[in-house]
C-alpha cells in the first residue's frame, strides 16, 4: 500500500456522500505496499481502508471487490467492502476506482514462528476451499507473459548474473506450465503483511488484488519464500513443516503436487525477483511509497534453483 494520488479533506468529504459509513473525521496516508494509494480513513462510523486502484480498470477492480464479498459471505476471515447507496462496490474519484473496505482487527507481523506458520497453512487451505464455487474467473496479471516481458524490460539495467537467474527460472516456469496439478484462485501476495493477527490467532486476511486462476502450490510457495525463510534465504525445515502441516489438516497434497513444489518455489521466487527489480529501476511517482528490496529475493531465488531437483517432502 502507498500513497500516489493526493485527496483533499474537501474531496473526501463530499464523496462519503456516495455511502451510509458515517461523516468524515480523519485521514491518514499509508506507505506500505507497491500498487494502489490507502488511506486510514475515520468517520463517525470507525475505521476503514480508503483505498484507490491506480492500475485496473473499474471492471477489474469491480471483480477483485465481488470476489471480496463472496469470501466474506462464505465466512471467511476477510474484510466486506461496503457498498454505495446505489449498491455498487466502487467509486471513481480524480478518474480512478475507488472502495471502502471494512478494517479489520489485528495486526500484521515481523517475525514468524511455527505457530504463525501452521495458522497460516490453515487459513490458506480455508480460502482455496471456500474460494472453488466463485464462478467467476479472475484473470492473472502476473503470469508468464508478464514475467517474460518484464524480463526483457530489465535487460539492459540488471547485472549479467541477475539475467541469468531470470532466463533460468523462466525455463523451469515454462516446464511448470505442462503439468496438470489442482488449480483454483489463489491470492498470489500472501506475505506477512497480508494476514492479520489479534492475540496471537488469525484475524484476517487482506490485499486480493492479485488473487487470480493458478496452481494452489504457487500459492503455497509464495508464502514458503516469505514466512519460512532464514535469513540466508534458504527454507527453514521447521517452519516449512508446520505450514505445511496446517495447510494438510483442510487438504492434503496428492504426489504430481510434492513432486512438483520445488518448482513452484522457483516460480514464486522469480515472481517477486522480477517486481521488485521492475519497480527499483522504473519506480512510480508518489507522495509516500515504499520500494522493497530486490536483494533479498535474489538469494531466495538463487537458493530455489540451486535446490530446485531436491526432495522437498
Amino acid at each position: 500500500m502507498s500513497v500516489y494520488t493526493k485527496i483533499s479533506k474537501d474531496a473526501l468529504t463530499e464523496h462519503l456522500k456516495n455511502y451510509s459509513v458515517g461523516e468524515f473525521v480523519s485521514v491518514d496516508g499509508i506507505s506500505d505496499g507497491i500498487e494502489n494509494t490507502n488511506y486510514l480513513l475515520h468517520t463517525s462510523s470507525g475505521e476503514y481502508i480508503f483505498t484507490i486502484f491506480e492500475n485496473i480498470t473499474g471492471e477489474q477492480t469491480r471483480e477483485y471487490l465481488k470476489f471480496m464479498n463472496y469470501l466474506q459471505s462464505r465466512e471467511f476471515k476477510c474484510a466486506h467492502v461496503e457498498l454505495t447507496v446505489n449498491s455498487d462496490l466502487l467509486v471513481l474519484i480524480k478518474d480512478k476506482p475507488s472502495a471502502i473496505i471494512q478494517k479489520l482487527s489485528g495486526r500484521s507481523i515481523t517475525d514468524t514462528n511455527t505457530n504463525y506458520c501452521n495458522q497460516v497453512g490453515k487459513l490458506l487451505a480455508d480460502f482455496h476451499l471456500k474460494s472453488q464455487s466463485y464462478s467467476a474467473t479472475l484473470r492473472n496479471t502476473r503470469g508468464l507473459s508478464w514475467r517474460e516481458k518484464t524480463g526483457d524490460k530489465l535487460k539492459n539495467v540488471v547485472e549479467v548474473h541477475q539475467t541469468g537467474l531470470i532466463e533460468s527460472a523462466l525455463n523451469l516456469e515454462r516446464e511448470m506450465q505442462i503439468h496438470d496439478i489442482p488449480a483454483g484462485k489463489i491470492h498470489a501476495d500472501l506475505f506477512r503483511d497480508n494476514v492479520l493477527f489479534l492475540e496471537g490467532k488469525v484475524s484476517g486476511m487482506i490485499d486480493f488484488y492479485y488473487s487470480c486462476e493458478g496452481p494452489l502450490i504457487y500459492d503455497m510457495a509464495v508464502v514458503v519464500n516469505d514466512w519460512c525463510v532464514r535469513s540466508d534465504g534458504k527454507v527453514d525445515a521447521e517452519k516449512f513443516k508446520s505450514f505445511i502441516a496446517g495447510y494438510e489438516s483442510l487438504r492434503p497434497l496428492n504426489q504430481d503436487e510434492k513432486k512438483l513444489f520445488s518448482y513452484a518455489l522457483v516460480s514464486a521466487s522469480l515472481r517477486f525477483f522480477l517486481s521488485r527489480l521492475h519497480d527499483l529501476h522504473f519506480p512510480k511517482i508518489g507522495e509516500m511509497t515504499h520500494i522493497k528490496d530486490p536483494d533479498v529475493f535474489e538469494k531466495i531465488l538463487t537458493d530455489r534453483l540451486n535446490n530446485v531437483k531436491e526432495e522437498i517432502f
